[in-house]
């Protein structure tokens, strides 16, 4: 297996590359699996310390470039430790651990509800049981708790509305559930907006992230995933502050808010900008209306219903704003051709 250092090399040199390319910042494509490394204690990367190349959108130079490499090798070993699968019932997702005693963030839509029984494995494939605590169903921040005897690893918590646009941060969780054969997974990006109670970064979530830590180059949990739309740009995180400001209502298991309750309008894909105009289709859902109307991966949608679409947050405005059941004219380039292709829209959550 490729060792972390070489995975870091690569996801770093991607970016970079990107950045050149497009003369903006975009996402990072690739997912950084590694050996999983035991830690007892995570010390948070001392702020000074920082290498150059993370107060720009990319290094400019190679020993800037390594700086961010050895920084990020370092700072994965030592946050690794702390993120947990977690299963509820048949559910599955992801949290981070805040305390030697085991306090576990993760956000509302997984933790359901206070009192049910958890599940935890760690990175190193060590099991633990526990319980979910409170809940605040408005920004989706849930507590739960190991109750099994520790200490247990743990991470620390960022300042609250700390983050800034422009940050650089590491995502880390357990998408599709804990697996033997596939070490947790790391993607590196950047903040691309604050907002009141959450976070959107272009570290590329998906199913079994909810729940998982965001942390900032000082290795403290900065957010917790919570959501994505349909642009790969488009991935939201509780901010911290909801943790701090609730602290005392959800060790105590209370619950409370509302969630926001509204269909929302779904094609199964998700896309990035495409350099001149346009957006470029990343991931296409089989079980979605884009897969069964042959949408591919890799095409370029350049209109919608006759609107042209000038990149990903654009194609994502469009589709958010359709109705349930209607027909979506996509103009799409596939290779040198356009096409046309029409697509349903389904409702979120329904398959």
């Amino acid at each position: 297996m490729v060792d972390l250092a070489n995975r870091i090399h690569w996801m770093i040199a991607l970016r970079l590359t990107r950045v050149l390319a497009s003369g903006r910042s975009t996402f990072v494509r690739c997912l950084l699996v590694y050996p999983l490394l035991a830690a007892t204690s995570l010390l948070a990367a001392d702020p000074k310390s920082l290498p150059n190349g993370f107060a720009r959108e990319a290094p400019r130079s190679l020993s800037e470039f390594r700086g961010m490499e050895k920084h990020i090798t370092v700072l994965t070993r030592k946050i690794t430790p702390a993120a947990v699968a977690v299963q509820v019932g048949s559910a599955v997702g992801s949290g981070v651990v805040v305390s030697a005693d085991g306090t576990v963030l993760t956000v509302a839509h997984v933790a359901g509800r206070p009192g049910r029984e958890v599940l935890f494995v760690f990175a190193d494939g060590r099991r633990a049981r526990g319980k979910t605590l409170g809940v605040n169903l408005g920004p989706d921040a849930g507590m739960m708790k190991i109750t099994d005897p520790g200490p247990w690893p743990f991470a620390d918590l960022a300042p609250s509305k700390e983050s800034s646009v422009g940050d650089w941060v590491l995502a880390l969780g357990h998408p599709g559930g804990w697996d033997p054969e596939r070490p947790i997974v790391v993607r590196l990006g950047r903040i691309l907006e604050t907002g009141s109670d959450f976070l959107r970064s272009d570290c590329t979530i998906t199913a079994g992230d909810s729940g998982g830590p965001l942390f900032d180059m000082q290795g403290r949990v900065t957010g917790v995933h919570s959501f994505v739309r349909t642009a790969t740009t488009a991935n939201y995180h509780v901010d911290i502050s909801n943790y701090h400001a609730d602290w005392r209502r959800l060790t105590a298991g209370e619950s409370w808010g509302q969630e926001e309750t509204a269909p929302r309008p779904w094609l199964g894909t998700r896309g990035s900008d495409e350099v001149g105009g346009g957006c470029r289709i990343e991931v296409v859902d089989e079980r979605g209306p884009a897969y069964k109307a042959g949408l591919q991966v890799g095409d370029v949608v350049l209109s919608i219903n006759g609107a042209t679409v000038e990149g990903a947050e654009a194609y994502s405005r469009a589709v958010r704003s359709s109705k349930i059941g209607s027909e979506l004219q996509l103009i799409v380039r596939r290779g040198e051709a356009e096409k046309t292709i029409s697509v349903k829209v389904a409702e979120r959550g329904q398959r």
